[in-house]
């Protein structure tokens, strides 16, 4: 008879800020699904979340703010900006956005520049987080000029958008080479790392609708989806197979969820610049898909707390 096994995770903390990233998005797709009762809901459970994160490093004071724990710390930071994201759209009021902005922005920049310092270990998709704050930094920015912030928040976001752009692309780049010559450990739950670069992919098309516009957004957005293709099916091909085999949990289920959020809003944005029938049918889908990995991440974590604790 096989013997259950039982392990620990990480404690409440910076190490789980990705289920904050996941959460705050699934709101903020409801709420543009036109599913505000349920927005509602999610956005509560992601305050409860950012409340327990918080909570949970003053306790534990786990992860240290050293350069190879920055990947926690910028899912953290990210997901701060993404939940007052969320609040905004929810209420219509420019304060939660601000918040998320003022407190995330500054932070994910810091991460950032300590992160460039170094990359320790191996090559692999986590390194990338770190590089990836700055260009949610550029989202929130956008969002706050057009409802009316002023131009400080414009040129703040194409700041953030260069600096993420020109750190991010050419490490992933780099993490995808070292994939393909079998240098990256894509075991376990490591499997739904492989969706992080799709996070960028994302948030670059929405950023440029933002910042630019919707000509710029259509010759950016028309490039990264061609190359966005066989980034979703290389994550399709590691990560279903470790969800089929019920791997291990850990904050790494949580890397699911963020990046096909991003690919939705950055679809929905292209739709409406196209106006094709079949990517509106898409941009329709993807939510779904994040929703979807939601769920597998809370019926994950649910699981271990069941049977593996």
């Amino acid at each position: 008879m096989k013997t259950r096994t039982s392990y620990s995770l990480p404690p409440a903390g910076p190490a789980w800020g990705g289920s904050l990233m996941g959460t705050s998005l699934v709101a903020t797709l409801l709420v543009i699904s036109g599913l505000d009762p349920l927005a509602w809901v999610v956005a509560c459970i992601g305050v409860a979340i950012l409340v327990a994160l918080v909570v949970g490093f003053i306790i534990y004071r786990t992860p240290r703010f050293h350069q190879d724990m920055m990947a926690p710390w910028a899912m953290t930071f990210i997901g701060i900006m993404s939940l007052g994201t969320a609040w905004t759209n929810l209420t219509d009021n420019l304060t939660y956005i601000l918040v998320g902005f003022w407190v995330g922005a500054p932070a994910c920049l810091a991460v950032y520049a300590n992160q460039l310092r170094g990359f320790q270990g191996e090559p692999n998709f986590a390194w990338g987080l770190a590089l990836v704050g700055p260009i949610m930094a550029a989202n929130t920015a956008g969002t706050t000029h057009a409802k009316g912030g002023g131009d400080i928040y414009w040129i703040l976001g194409v700041c953030c958008l260069v600096a993420s752009i020109g750190a991010a692309y050419p490490l992933f780049a780099r993490v995808y080479v070292a994939a393909w010559r079998r240098k990256v450990d894509l075991s376990g739950p490591n499997a739904a790392t492989v969706w992080i670069p799709l996070g960028v992919v994302g948030q670059t098309v929405s950023a440029v609708d933002l910042l630019f516009g919707k000509d710029a957004e259509l010759i950016v957005g028309t490039v990264l989806l061609i190359i966005a293709i066989p980034m979703i099916a290389f994550a399709m091909w590691h990560f279903y197979p470790a969800v089929a085999h019920w791997v291990r949990y850990s904050p790494a289920w949580w890397a699911s969820t963020f990046p096909t959020g991003t690919i939705s809003v950055g679809s929905h944005h292209l739709a409406e610049v196209w106006n094709l029938e079949w990517l509106t049918i898409i941009a329709t889908a993807l939510p779904a898909l994040l929703v979807f990995h939601w769920l597998l991440c809370v019926a994950r974590c649910t699981f271990w707390v069941v049977r593996e604790r």
